[in-house]
């Protein structure tokens, strides 16, 4: 509505809606070129990834675009690349297709920029003139999953101990008729401390005092947060991390902060205090799901097969009486069925942007970035309850190099390492 009504966008685009299936998190658009694309950690662009519009781009096209090597630049992804990096850019990623797609189909004219940031005021528009609020506050029930076990969590933390938290950008009221839906009409008793309109991520950068809310949560307090409002149960708004240290005394390794925003909630308090963090990534059950499927099995072990063949050619062809002539045959074909599987195991997970997690045999950007900054992942927070209270977490950084001893701590590094091993060979 806001690009119709506000800034008078052509009426066509009133008949194009979200399609959940289109896009991925992750994914970046250019600003220059109005190109949605997947990137790799390392900025390489896979030929099949990339769209125009609602147009995919040929490889030929993107080679034009991008040059033959299909690598973008760092400098010109800061300079020119936006990142999609949260849930709610699915939706930005799909109404950004159709305005582009409405633009070519029109023949109008446009900068890619200023259309990007046409939209990107549209989505700020929807979360900060509390349409989105009101309309989820009013029918929960069609936005939220509700989680039966998310109470019984909760309680079974507080009851072994834990001191709990709750940290977000979202007005008290928004924040209490979602968690009355989630968790009941008390939940604020399994809470410590509640934080609100924190303004992630600046949250974790300024020295801003928190101001409580009264009891009733009818208005804020003039003066500066203190201790006493903390151990009253006040509701707490605004503020920064270094604030929230000094009231609880809760820093470091101690802490355990669950988010799913990558950037917005996890890198920053990680990086300046220590906290150690955990990401909710709703789609691994999807990525699971199709990974356990027949067709992804097959497509995987031929894979493994093909990798384990092109070694063996390579290290014993001559010893086995092949020819160079027939080592460099072999491993040409060897190499052309290894990228016709390539081509096919992306497109199980989505039809237009493959896995969330994997560009062809490397990490997308977005799974380098969980590597990075997250210590844990799952796709629930409820997953938690198979673990004992006073169960400890040792996360594994999966980073040996082919050469590395293989310290046997962890089946999936060693595992990881034969894979590295593999792929350094050839």
């Amino acid at each position: 509505r806001y690009l119709l009504e506000r800034l008078r966008y052509p009426a066509q685009l009133e008949h194009r809606s979200y399609d959940r299936d289109f896009a991925i998190r992750g994914l970046v658009f250019d600003r220059q070129r109005a190109v949605l694309l997947k990137l790799s950690y390392a900025h390489a662009i896979s030929p099949d990834t990339a769209f125009l519009g609602r147009r995919r781009l040929s490889e030929e096209e993107l080679r034009g675009m991008y040059g033959e090597a299909l690598q973008v630049d760092p400098a010109d992804v800061l300079a020119h690349m936006s990142i999609l990096n949260d849930l709610f850019s699915l939706s930005e990623a799909c109404l950004l297709a159709d305005v582009v797609q409405l633009a070519l189909d029109s023949a109008i004219a446009f900068d890619a920029a200023s259309l990007f940031a046409d939209v990107s005021k549209a989505i700020s528009w929807v979360h900060l003139s509390g349409h989105l609020h009101d309309a989820v506050a009013k029918q929960p029930q069609l936005y939220l999953h509700a989680s039966p076990h998310l109470g019984h969590l909760l309680g079974e933390a507080r009851a072994a101990g834990k001191q709990l938290f709750l940290l977000t950008n979202s007005p008290l009221s928004f924040v209490d008729k979602g968690m009355r839906f989630l968790v009941g009409e008390d939940w604020r008793r399994l809470f410590d401390v509640v934080v609100v309109s924190a303004h992630k991520p600046a949250f974790y950068l300024r020295q801003t005092p928190f101001r409580a809310i009264s009891g009733s949560g009818e208005f804020v307090k003039w003066e500066a947060a203190t201790r006493a409002d903390v151990d009253n149960r006040r509701v707490l708004t605004g503020g920064s991390l270094s604030e929230l240290a000094r009231l609880t005394g809760w820093t470091g390794r101690q802490v355990l902060y669950v988010g799913d925003h990558v950037h917005a909630d996890l890198r920053e308090p990680r990086r300046r205090d220590g906290w150690a963090t955990a990401a909710i990534v709703r789609e691994l059950d999807d990525e699971l799901e199709v990974m356990d499927s027949d067709t992804y099995q097959d497509l995987h072990q031929r894979s493994v097969t093909v990798d384990r063949l092109l070694q063996q050619v390579q290290c014993s062809g001559g010893s086995i009486g092949m020819s160079v002539a027939d080592v460099q045959a072999t491993l040409d074909g060897l190499e052309a069925e290894r990228d016709r599987i390539r081509q096919q195991v992306p497109f199980l997970f989505n039809a237009n942007f493959g896995s969330v997690f994997r560009h062809r045999s490397d990490s997308t950007a977005y799974s380098f970035q969980v590597k990075q900054h997250v210590d844990l992942y799952t796709s629930r927070l409820e997953h938690l309850l198979a673990c004992n209270a006073d169960h400890r977490f040792y996360p594994t950084r999966c980073k040996l190099l082919p050469h590395d001893p293989d310290v046997q701590t962890n089946s999936s590094c060693g595992d990881l390492r034969a894979e590295k091993a593999e792929e350094f060979v050839h």
